[in-house]
């Protein structure tokens, strides 16, 4: 083969340079993802009821999701969760659904995913998102488009339209906005003149107010079984109905009656209720007020190409002055580990360069034996595509190992040559019996990795998934390199070997 190689150079490089650029062209049908697929055998449905739901109601919507959940027999088991978190509310919450384990069921964590969204979608009154469970920051959509501006009515318009976009998308589900639906509410304007004339302010009528509404913690009380419970001083349900009710609450003046006692006033008498309609949540980062619209997507539109089309999609919606828009969610992590891993590349080939150079004693050599790194993405791209994984964190990884093993061969080769050349072998008969001589210590390198490698690729055992496509990466670049390495690597020596002879020619005929 190497002897086929070199006698046909210009064949055999313009055959390499033919796959390596026809590997990159598979780009588009990989895809990208910052985490990789996993079947972790849980995975969560979130859900929201409408705002000014109440507890009762968001219970029945749980318990309801949660029994026709419970009832695919590929589920162990589920948990039910309302209003937890920081800013949880009751009209928010999550079922954890556990799965039996994956040898015990017919379809995967991904299907089951589907077949549950198709189940949930359909419950009147409630909204869902199905969302894996595991990952890094918990239970979260993996397509977060963050909109930012100064107001807040704009933005809940913003969001409202871009999520009618993403909802447009093929491929695109559970679009979610952070602001929710606008929640009810009575807006009370205080007359301030009239205020100060009666003797009110604002922190008076607002402290006021405040028991009349959510109510106030007066003491603690133990029940006969030990327990301590607060005492909530409230206002009756029957007596704040309406706007009419909030307009009688009196108001203790600071003025006084000839009796000594505080002249009351209506809270109708000194500020104007209007009826009206807020976000539900208002989110801020670095000192803006921030939007947020989640998505998740099937598994046939990987999370690289569902940010492209929503990019592209994006441009279309005018924005005013002041505000913005980009995406964050896993394709922002994408995006930084894309760049963390090409300037981590860019560091190994420097840092192997030198190393060559040194050992080498030679700046021509090193790159003939650097022309197996670019050779080894063609298997990478390759493996990826045909085990129908995406280039994510972990592949990346598999690229950066790639690195070091695939360099291995062609130094052994070239190393070989260099000393059968400096015994006085001619330089094709000593690429030729290097390559004899080192194809089997070569071939059992690299199958003793590719077997080490082989169980991880298989995805073995609960969560295998997560660290399969780093070692399919590392199978499929050490297959490539090593087939082209012991072909391209002997006919790249030459033409740099035939460089430096041209070069020193040069140099010496000057001096």
């Amino acid at each position: 083969m190497i002897t086929w190689a070199l006698d046909h150079r210009k064949s055999t490089v313009g055959l390499s340079v033919v796959a390596l650029v026809g590997s990159f062209l598979l780009f588009p049908f990989i895809g990208g993802a910052f985490m990789p697929e996993s079947d972790e055998s849980q995975y969560i449905v979130s859900f929201e009821t409408p705002e000014g739901s109440s507890l009762q109601y968001t219970r029945q919507k749980a318990e309801q999701l949660a029994n026709a959940i419970g009832a695919m027999s590929e589920v162990e088991y589920t948990y039910t969760t309302i209003g937890a978190g920081q800013t949880g509310t009751v009209t928010a919450g999550q079922v954890f659904v556990s799965l039996v384990p994956r040898d015990d069921r017919s379809r995967s964590q991904s299907e089951m995913m589907l077949a549950t969204r198709d189940l949930v979608t359909p419950v009147y009154g409630v909204t869902t998102a199905v969302l894996p469970a595991g990952g890094f920051g918990g239970a979260q959509a993996p397509i977060q488009v963050q909109l930012r501006g100064p107001d807040a009515a704009e933005l809940q318009r913003l969001s409202v339209e871009i999520a009618a976009m993403m909802n447009g998308i093929p491929g695109v589900v559970d679009v979610q906005t952070s602001l929710g639906e606008l929640r009810p509410e009575y807006r009370i304007d205080v007359n301030r003149d009239v205020a100060n004339e009666v003797g009110l302010d604002i922190g008076q009528i607002a402290g006021t107010i405040r028991p009349y509404l959510a109510g106030e913690t007066a003491t603690r009380w133990e029940d006969p079984t030990g327990e301590e419970r607060d005492v909530v001083v409230q206002v009756s349900r029957e007596q704040r109905v309406s706007a009419a009710d909030l307009a009688s609450l009196p108001l203790a003046t600071s003025r006084r009656s000839e009796n000594g006692s505080a002249v009351t006033v209506l809270l109708g008498d000194v500020a104007e209720i209007q009826p009206g309609a807020a976000p539900a949540q208002i989110d801020r980062q670095d000192v803006q007020r921030v939007a947020s619209v989640s998505a998740t997507t099937l598994p046939d539109l990987s999370i690289s190409e569902a940010s492209s089309l929503i990019r592209e999609s994006l441009t279309n919606i005018p924005l005013p002055p002041g505000y913005s828009v980009q995406l964050g969610g896993e394709t922002e992590q994408l995006e930084e580990t894309v760049g963390y891993v090409v300037e981590a590349i860019l560091l190994a080939v420097i840092l192997i360069f030198l190393i060559l150079a040194s050992q080498f004693e030679s700046f021509t050599q090193p790159f003939a034996i650097m022309t197996s790194l670019p050779l080894s993405l063609v298997g990478v791209l390759l493996a990826l595509l045909l085990t129908n994984d995406t280039l994510n964190m972990m592949s990346m990884i598999g690229v950066i190992m790639l690195m070091g093993l695939v360099t291995k061969n062609a130094i052994l080769l070239v190393d070989n040559a260099n000393e059968r050349r400096r015994a006085g072998t001619e330089r094709f008969a000593a690429l030729v019996e290097a390559g004899e001589v080192r194809l089997r210590p070569i071939m059992m390198t690299t199958l003793a990795m590719i077997f080490g490698m082989l169980p991880i690729a298989l995805a073995l055992g609960e969560g295998g998934g997560f660290r399969a496509p780093m070692a399919r990466a590392v199978i499929g670049g050490l297959i490539t390199s090593t087939m082209l390495t012991l072909v391209v690597v002997p006919v790249v020596y030459t033409y740099f070997d035939d460089m430096g002879d041209w070069v020193t020619r040069r140099v010496f005929r000057r001096g």
